[in-house]
């Protein structure tokens, strides 16, 4: 029998995770394409990074648990509220029918502030609990390779820059400077590794020229080559 917990059961456990996150609280940390960092995109030592995925898994499974427990709370609820209905339908007193559909509103208002159920099978939540423990205690290598898992489902990724932020951070030079495309999209691909990898060359190079006519002008040729004036890489 394998020491850990089977690598398909693990995967169906995170996209269960990654499919109620919202219910868990904030994600402490999200794969950026190269690394774990903070939603901020700050870094952390591993161990801080392997404690704060545990325990957010940790905490998920705890709302999953008491979710699972609302039903006879919905029934309960919904029960009630038919009853208050049908007695405000049936009496014929003004202030007893006002007062059965005033707790019957509030009734309601109660039961749709219920969350709707997750319906995550038990055996789920087991081993979501199993993933949790394995990536706080387990091998390094074992974390690691239980949070690359975790990183093929969007809840666990940072979402992507706009190439069109870096240009616009861009400093302005002299008129006369004269920049070349391809010196753009190097200084691009060395600033944003993750989203230059991510976007792929031809992509990348469409968003990253775009913004670049946007704010310098239409590229142009410019001594034999292509690019912008006006344009300081350093800045």
């Amino acid at each position: 029998m394998s020491k850990y917990i089977a690598d398909t059961s693990a995967r169906s456990a995170l996209e269960a995770a990654a499919r109620y996150a919202d219910r868990g609280g904030p994600v402490p940390f999200v794969w950026s394409g190269a690394q774990w960092t903070t939603p901020g995109g700050e870094w952390r030592d591993w161990p801080l990074i392997r404690r704060g995925m545990g325990e957010w898994l940790r905490g998920l499974v705890a709302g999953l648990d008491a979710e699972g427990g609302s039903a006879e709370r919905r029934k309960s609820l919904r029960d009630a509220m038919h009853d208050h209905r049908f007695a405000a339908l049936h009496t014929t007193d003004a202030d007893d029918k006002a007062w059965h559909t005033e707790r019957a509103d509030a009734l309601t208002r109660d039961l749709d502030a219920l969350p709707a159920p997750a319906n995550v099978a038990p055996s789920l939540i087991r081993e979501l609990r199993t993933v949790a423990s394995e990536i706080e205690s387990a091998s390094d290598t074992r974390a690691s390779q239980l949070l690359s898992l975790a990183s093929q489902f969007d809840a666990f990724r940072a979402p992507l820059n706009d190439p069109a932020t870096w240009v616009r951070n861009l400093g302005a030079a002299p008129y006369g400077t004269h920049v070349r495309t391809s010196a753009v999209w190097e200084a691009f691909a060395a600033a944003e590794p993750v989203l230059a990898r991510s976007l792929g060359t031809v992509t990348g190079k469409r968003a990253v020229f775009a913004a670049m006519d946007k704010r310098f002008g239409a590229r142009r040729k410019l001594s034999g080559y292509e690019g912008w004036r006006g344009v300081s890489l350093d800045g």
